[in-house]
């Protein structure tokens, strides 16, 4: 099957083929890829999934006593963020891999800080604990 290149924008979700990219002069893109139509699909449908996970960490943001550690809705994005930049490392340029390590975004995502001391549940049972013993 035959592959295209096209360029993706993370934030806003777009991907964009070299003839829509001529006709908009301005288009800032963040990725380039070459993608078969089966590929492209999974990475449009990941683009879309990326940003309804996305939604789900907002409608918890406001909420200033529930830490977002351990959250479903932020696991299940970091998740989507995750599988989105590991799909966009398999399709991407040189210059795109090279970003992407750059950035060190796939180990950070696969990486979170959990092991640090105060996250585990005895460091939430002595907290606990020596609140109530005030």
């Amino acid at each position: 099957m035959p592959k295209k290149i096209y360029y993706i924008s993370v934030g806003p979700g777009t991907i964009e083929d070299q003839q829509t990219l001529a006709d908009q002069r301005n288009y800032t893109y963040d990725y380039q890829v070459e993608a078969s139509e089966e590929e492209y699909q999974e990475l449009r449908r990941l683009l879309q999934s990326t940003e309804e996970t996305q939604d789900g960490t907002f409608a918890r943001a406001p909420i200033p006593y529930k830490s977002a550690d351990h959250d479903p809705a932020t696991e299940q994005f970091n998740d989507r963020m995750k599988d989105l930049y590991t799909l966009l490392y398999r399709l991407g340029t040189a210059e795109t891999k090279g970003h992407i390590e750059k950035m060190g975004i796939l180990k950070k995502l696969g990486n979170t800080d959990y092991d640090l001391p105060g996250y585990s549940p005895d460091d939430a049972n002595e907290a606990i604990d020596a609140g109530n013993r005030r």
